[in-house]
């Protein structure tokens, strides 16, 4: 809401010939990309896709009956990989792992008791509800 307001300003002084002090912050050509910026821009997506396909081909080894009380991780449920997690009641819990942001997959946190998205770090409870943004929908939940 800040920036709308300062560039009604910055607007209003650019068409009025007025003087604005912020007017080289808001321009689109101040960025002044080098070499270094670039290549630590390009790593970092780089990681990103190599999350992103890593989430894709892994596969789980464990079926969701062989989750025991208070533990979660990726399980074979009707014959495709999900999240599961089964409380500390025994009841299970099952979540699609796709992420609700940018579709990588997200990993059980055994510490925090969360799906954490390794791409972006949004984090999503046992149940799949939003911990953590930018995510802002649930994982899907399959049960």
């Amino acid at each position: 809401m800040t920036n709308g307001i300062a560039a009604g300003l910055l607007l209003s002084d650019l068409l009025t010939g007025t003087q604005n002090r912020f007017r080289g912050l808001f321009d689109p050509n101040r960025s002044k990309l080098n070499k270094q910026d670039a290549k630590q821009f390009a790593k970092n997506n780089a990681d990103v896709a190599i999350e992103l396909l890593k989430g894709k081909v892994t596969r789980a080894s464990q079926s969701a009956d062989d989750l025991g009380n208070d533990e979660g991780g990726l399980v074979r449920h009707a014959g495709k990989t999900v999240g599961g997690y089964r409380d500390v009641s025994g009841e299970l819990h099952l979540v699609k792992t796709t992420c609700t942001h940018m579709g990588c997959d997200v990993k059980w946190n055994n510490g925090e008791r969360s799906w954490d998205c390794p791409c972006h770090g949004s984090r999503f409870d046992y149940k799949g509800n939003v911990l953590e943004g930018p995510a802002v929908k649930p994982l899907k939940k399959l049960n």
